[in-house]
């Protein structure tokens, strides 16, 4: 645990790299990414709040209070970070990014989105399907009450409107593969309504490439710090 309560993976030295994990994962779900990363940054890899090894906490659980979980981790290390997040982890990074600006020096997410609207129609009825499932097992299971709640962070968060991207003024690429549950139409407008968005569109890939192919994810997060370095 870090002085956050949170447990947090650090390897490697250099400029700090933020990487944060999807929805119900930890931190070890992007170990080949983190790995990569680690061979000329130093690689902070937290696990969320009521994720992996860290504590739940109590008080809701919602992507602003993890984005400020991830910003006292920043703060405990004494700067800021590029930070790169995956999935839930790229909402936290954009959340980040809102509330604790000074945190972020460059950001890079993958299936992002700023409303349940983004997901494609038929994620989205899947996920709501599960999670009624979820709450209703719960009133007799508190392992199902607890994945519901994690659940809600894809069925009712995050609630971020589009018009408030225009307050972040770091570089941020927005990327998403070819058949992502997150509509093409959300990944675009996510990047052009952030004053230094760009988009990026991977052919053939879909949500889990930094999982199934944490290679050519990285070569995504290299390429974009090579294009902005300096």
């Amino acid at each position: 645990m870090d002085a956050t309560g949170l447990h947090v993976a650090d390897s490697g030295s250099g400029p700090v790299v933020l990487l944060l994990h999807g929805n119900g994962e930890d931190g070890a779900s992007l170990a080949p990414v983190a790995a990569d990363l680690a061979r000329d940054h130093r690689v902070l890899a937290p696990d969320a709040r009521g994720h992996g090894r860290s504590p739940r906490g109590t008080g809701p659980l919602t992507i602003a209070r993890m984005a400020d979980d991830v910003a006292g981790v920043l703060a405990a290390v004494g700067g800021a970070a590029d930070v790169v997040g995956y999935s839930d982890g790229g909402n936290v990074g954009l959340m980040l990014a809102l509330r604790h600006p000074g945190r972020v020096r460059s950001l890079v997410v993958y299936g992002a989105n700023v409303d349940p609207g983004g997901l494609t129609a038929r994620t989205r009825a899947e996920v709501t399907a599960a999670w009624l499932g979820q709450r209703a097992r719960g009133l007799v299971d508190p392992a199902a009450r607890a994945r519901a709640e994690v659940t809600d962070l894809m069925v009712r968060q995050p609630r971020i409107p589009l018009r408030a991207l225009a307050r972040v003024r770091v570089p941020v690429l927005v990327a998403a593969g070819e058949h992502d549950v997150i509509r093409r139409a959300h990944t675009e407008a996510v990047a052009a309504a952030l004053p230094a968005g760009e988009c990026a569109v991977v052919p053939g890939a879909d949500h889990g490439l930094p999982m199934s192919d944490p290679e050519a994810f990285v070569r995504l997060v290299r390429g974009f710090w090579a294009a902005h370095a300096g």
